[in-house]
Parts: structure tokens; C-alpha cells; sequence
């Protein structure tokens, strides 16, 4: 019902007539009035009535036609009409039911039984493609676009459709259901018998239809006095997975692939948050349509999904690169012995393990094996070489004296003892470079 009807049932408060210009005008209690003498008089007393009221013609050669065709007649209860109430003595009152505005529905909500993907969740940067049939250059068709997201979907599979009848595309739903994927379908309720006749024709089982929930929707239509006109569901789009989803112009008919002009855009990111709660609200708004009933077959004795088996963790890991930290505590665990060299292994473990038999075996095989003493003979040699070579000096220059004595030279001797002096200082510099390079290079490999 419009929202405009609904105002007018409250008391008072009528709202003004939207003139056709602006854009707000939806409802129109003249063209209500219109359809009526359409459905009951035909098409003359339709014009007639526009003529009368000044209206124009609002409705094709098309839509009456479709019109005229779909109208449903309200059922009548115990002989009376949809309103019509007895009372005592089997006589009629036209007072309405006290449930004829309920505030709560009568009947539950069906449930996503096979599971849904959580929504909610940031899902990235909104990423479109447009396909177009007949095909873009260097494009797939829509109908390869559509069966590749089928059968690479893992999570979940919801369709809108007005009609499901193509072969392949059936046949890909049907695998992906015995694969473990739930297929959830809502079909137009004048599409339906279609869809029925084709999964009889390819004589599914109830393997195939064990991860299927199929259910029917009407279009929102209109309520008239005698009856009401059905709408039809135009909605065809197809989530995968909860984070992608396909739209457009496309049916999955075999005609709508191959003669008609269509455009279908696959989306994927933020945007496919409302096309989930869309789901949602028309599969909650739907009727379900059983189809181990209409096919005459038996339910699987388990319902759940089949999942994959995972195969379990290993007890412990004892590989070169992995060391589990719960089988820190298990006292048979080898631990490969480079790993305690390295402190960020030692913090894990909990423990603070001695060096490792390979490191100790390396260090008994080094020449000199003790580094520390190699440290204190370097330490103890520079300062004993100093005194001895104050001793020389002395011991010289007292032969120097005496040979001036002889000789007389002055020059001479000064230049034996600078000589001698820078002889013993070369010899002391060759052995203490010697030992400390040494010394360097026994530390190092000891590290």
C-alpha cells in the first residue's frame, strides 16, 4: 500500500493532491478508480471514465492487455467475501476483522539455515566491470561471466531471478551444492513453474538438491476492491560469497543470452552490503517452495553441510625453521642446536639451555683452546718488553762511552745507538701485531 494511503487512515489528517508535475506524485485515487472499470467493464468503460474525469490515458495496449490477463479475483470464505463477517444466526456484517492491520506477522521468518557470510565488515574499495552481449571486443559474454563466479564460489550463493531455466547454468548450481556450497534462490512466483519444469527434465536428485533452499516472491502489485493485480519481481542479481555480486538485464535463459541485448556489472567491495540486506528482506518477504516435495523425494538423513576434512596439526615440529612453544614443556623435544645461539629462541622456550655440544666440540679443536689466556699473555708481554730494552740501552751506551774513549768518534756512536734503537722497536711492533691479530681471530671464530 501507498504511503499515501496509509495517511488518509488516520483521523484527520488528509493530505493535500500532488499535482502530476512534481516529481512526488506516485498515487492517484482517479487512476484507482479507472482500473476498476477497466477490470469490470473493459476497455471502453475505461476510456469513458478518463474522458469523464479529464485524465489521460495512462496505460498502454501492453499493460491492459497484461492487466486484464493477471487479475485475481479475492477467495471468498464460507460464500461471503474476503471482509465479510457472520454473525449469530449465519447472518453477514461488514465489520472488518481485528486482525485486519496486525502488528506482527502470524508467521516466522524463515531462517539461513546452511549458514551466511557476516556482513558489516569493511569490505575495501567498491571495483566495477560492465559486460555487454553481444560481447565487447576482447570481452567474455555474460553468460561465461556468470558461470565462472558459480563455480568459483566457496562460501555462499544467493540468486533473485524472474527466470532460472538454462541448462548450464543449472547444472553449475546443482555441483556447486554437492560441492558444500549453500544455494539459497528466490524466484518470481510466475517464473517458478519454469524452473520446476526444467530441474524435472534433467532429473536431479536429492544429492543435488541437499544444499538448495529455493523460495518464491510476488512483485508488490495492487489492491483493488474486487481483487488484486499481481506485480512481477524485475530484480536479477546474484551475490557470491558475500563480497561480490552480479546485476543487470540478464536472465538465466537460454534466450536471454543468445538473442537479447543485456548488460550485467559485477561489483565487488562496500557497495555489496545493500545487495545483502536486499536479499535478506525478500527472502525473509518470501513463500517457501519445497523441492523434494514437487520432485516426490526423500530428505538426506543429515542436513548439515558436508565440509572438507582438515587433517590435524602434528604433535610436535621439529623441523630446521619451526619449534612449536606448547611443546616447550615435553621433555622429549630435539631442538636443533644453531637455534640456541639466537636470544629471541631462548625467550620462547622459557629456558636458558648451555652451549650447544657442536659449539664445544669447535672450540676444543682451536688452536690456541683458551682465548683467555692468549688475553693475559698479550696483557703481560708489553710490559715486561719495555724494561728489558731500557737494559740494552744502557748496556750500549756504556760500550758507546767506552768506544768514544778509544776511538774518539762522536758522530758514530750516535748513530749505532739510533740504529740499534729503532731495530728493537720494529721487532717489538712485529711480535705485538702478530699476537693480536691472533688473539682477534681465535675470538671471533669463537663467537
Amino acid at each position: 500500500m501507498a504511503e499515501s494511503q496509509l495517511e488518509a487512515l488516520e483521523d484527520g489528517q488528509i493530505p493535500p493532491a500532488v499535482p502530476e508535475s512534481r516529481p512526488q506524485f506516485y498515487y492517484s485515487e482517479r487512476q484507482r478508480v479507472a482500473l476498476e472499470q477497466l477490470i469490470t467493464g473493459g476497455d471502453g468503460a475505461f476510456k469513458t471514465y478518463l474522458k469523464e474525469e479529464q485524465s489521460h490515458d495512462f496505460l498502454s495496449a501492453r499493460e491492459i492487455k497484461n492487466i486484464t490477463g493477471s487479475f485475481v479475483k479475492y477467495q471468498e470464505e464460507d460464500g461471503g467475501g474476503a471482509g465479510a463477517e457472520r454473525g449469530p444466526g449465519g447472518a453477514k456484517t461488514d465489520s472488518m476483522h481485528s486482525t485486519y492491520w496486525p502488528q506482527m506477522s502470524d508467521t516466522e521468518v524463515p531462517p539461513l539455515d546452511m549458514g551466511w557470510p557476516s556482513s558489516g565488515l569493511f569490505k575495501g574499495v567498491t571495483r566495477v566491470s560492465v559486460h555487454t552481449h553481444p560481447p565487447k571486443p576482447n570481452s567474455p559474454h555474460i553468460k561465461e561471466v556468470a558461470r565462472k563466479l558459480i563455480q568459483e564460489a566457496s562460501k555462499v550463493i544467493a540468486i533473485v531471478m524472474d527466470l532460472l531455466t538454462d541448462l548450464q547454468i543449472l547444472q553449475d548450481i546443482f555441483e556447486a551444492s554437492q560441492r558444500g556450497v549453500p544455494v539459497y534462490m528466490v524466484l518470481d512466483l510466475l517464473g517458478a513453474p519454469h524452473f520446476l519444469d526444467m530441474c524435472s527434465r534433467m532429473q536431479v536428485g536429492a544429492k543435488q538438491l541437499q544444499n538448495v533452499r529455493t523460495r518464491t516472491v510476488r512483485g508488490v502489485g495492487l489492491n483493488l476492491s474486487m481483487g488484486r493485480i499481481p506485480g512481477n519481481v524485475h530484480s536479477k542479481y546474484m551475490l557470491i560469497d558475500g563480497d561480490k555480486v552480479m546485476f543487470g538485464t540478464y536472465s538465466f535463459c537460454w534466450s536471454s543470452s543468445r538473442m537479447d541485448r543485456n548488460m550485467i556489472t559485477v561489483m565487488s567491495g562496500q557497495i555489496v552490503d545493500f545487495y545483502d540486506h536486499d536479499f535478506r528482506e525478500l527472502y525473509a518477504n518470501s513463500d517457501k517452495l519445497d523441492l523434494f516435495k514437487e520432485f516426490h523425494l526423500s530428505k538426506p538423513q543429515t542436513g548439515t553441510l558436508s565440509r572438507a576434512a582438515v587433517s590435524k596439526r602434528p604433535p610436535a615440529a621439529t623441523s630446521r625453521f619451526q619449534v612449536n612453544l606448547g611443546d616447550a614443556t615435553r621433555g622429549d623435544l630435539k631442538i636443533p642446536a644453531h637455534k640456541y645461539h639466537n636470544p629471541k629462541y631462548l625467550l620462547a622456550l622459557g629456558q636458558i639451555p648451555g652451549p650447544a655440544e657442536p659449539m664445544q666440540e669447535f672450540l676444543k679443536t682451536m688452536e690456541p683452546q683458551n682465548p683467555e689466556d692468549l688475553l693475559e699473555d698479550l696483557q703481560g708481554e708489553p710490559e715486561n718488553l719495555p724494561v728489558e730494552t731500557e737494559k740494552k740501552k744502557k748496556n750500549k751506551r756504556q760500550k758507546k762511552k767506552e768506544k768514544k774513549k778509544k776511538k774518539g768518534d762522536n758522530t758514530s756512536d750516535v748513530v749505532i745507538d739510533d740504529n740499534t734503537s729503532k731495530h728493537a722497536d720494529e721487532n717489538f711492533e712485529k711480535t705485538s701485531m702478530k699476537k693480536r691479530s691472533c688473539f682477534w681471530r681465535c675470538f671471533v671464530k669463537s663467537k
